[in-house]
């Protein structure tokens, strides 16, 4: 079996820089890190994690909240915990999916998403409260809590004005019926976009739905049986677009011949659709890798606080045409 002097020899390191990238990585240079990692890999050392925590008084374990209305199966969850997986697995840190907020056991922090807004601050409370440190996916002002999110406001006016210099004048957007920060940042780029081309914002041409191809189909419906005039719908959500484009399809619409649709997403969803869909991507595995990051920091001690926003990314598909 290997010890840690056998790694040091293979990665031409001292003891205790192998030590220390075992311990406190974000302490060791990236590089140095990286010969040490590649030396335990090929020499299949397995540092003692058990005794680790016990002289640090840690578990090693890390709980991750996701409320039991999000669907495990969906691509934005299964993006989300692959990335905080990634980075946990290489501090040797192991994961618990907490399904409800009132669940205690031990753990040494917290990375929760999908908190409704009057929730962010119950948690928090209860986190800081057990004396654990606590990130969110997604925005809030409370002293300790990071908070790292995606550019919503600019993600959704990235989305419309694609529509607008496609030369749609006439854009609708189906947005998400849930009370979360992310509904609100999308309406606020929606209407940035409009306000920038000079359109008029009209609160009739937006519609809520809950987020399913479901909801998107009854939103077509909402839209196109009365205002004709509508040449582009932005979803909030690549499988609100979903539907809605099902739907459009069975009222004899074409898209996006007859209504251009832009969704927001890009974890697969859009590509499902016929056609494709243009779409924001948000970058949730890289966003979950950051979050486990950034709460690995605050147990090694870290105290100045993290808010960050993530800069989406619009991907061109099929679904949007140029409007003569």
């Amino acid at each position: 079996m290997s010890t840690v002097i056998d790694v040091a020899k293979e990665a031409n390191v001292a003891p205790m820089t192998v030590s220390r990238v075992v311990n406190s990585p974000e302490k060791v240079k990236p590089e140095t890190r990286e010969k040490v990692f590649a030396a335990m890999k090929k020499l299949h050392y397995k540092p003692n994690t058990a005794a680790k925590n016990l002289v640090t008084k840690r578990t090693g374990v890390i709980d991750i909240y996701i409320p039991a209305a999000i669907d495990l199966s969906n691509p934005f969850t299964m993006h989300f915990i692959a990335g905080i997986s990634k980075t946990l697995s290489e501090r040797m840190y192991s994961f618990l999916i907490l399904r409800d907020m009132k669940a205690q056991h031990p753990c040494d922090g917290y990375i929760a998403t999908g908190l409704l807004r009057d929730e962010t601050l119950e948690f928090a409370h209860y986190a800081l409260n057990d004396e654990k440190p606590l990130v969110i996916f997604g925005h809030a002002q409370i002293d300790d809590v990071d908070c790292i999110d995606v550019d919503n406001v600019q993600g959704s006016y990235m989305a419309v004005k694609r529509l607008i210099e496609a030369g749609h004048k006439h854009i609708a957007m189906v947005n998400v019926a849930e009370d979360k920060d992310y509904p609100i940042d999308r309406l606020n780029g929606y209407k940035k976009a409009l306000l920038e081309a000079g359109l008029p914002f009209r609160e009739d041409l937006v519609k809520y739905s809950v987020n399913s191809p479901s909801g998107g189909e009854y939103a077509a419906l909402e839209l196109f049986s009365g205002d004709n005039s509508l040449s582009a719908v932005f979803c909030a959500t690549d499988t609100i677009a979903i539907g809605l484009i099902r739907q459009l399809e069975r009222m004899g619409k074409k898209v996006p011949l007859n209504i251009s649709v832009v969704g927001f997403d890009g974890l697969g969803h859009h590509l499902l659709s016929t056609p494709r869909i243009t779409t924001v991507q948000q970058p949730i595995y890289e966003i979950g890798r950051m979050l486990a990051t950034a709460l690995l920091e605050r147990i090694e001690g870290r105290t100045q606080r993290i808010e960050k926003l993530v800069p989406p990314v619009l991907l061109e598909e099929e679904s949007v045409a140029e409007r003569k």
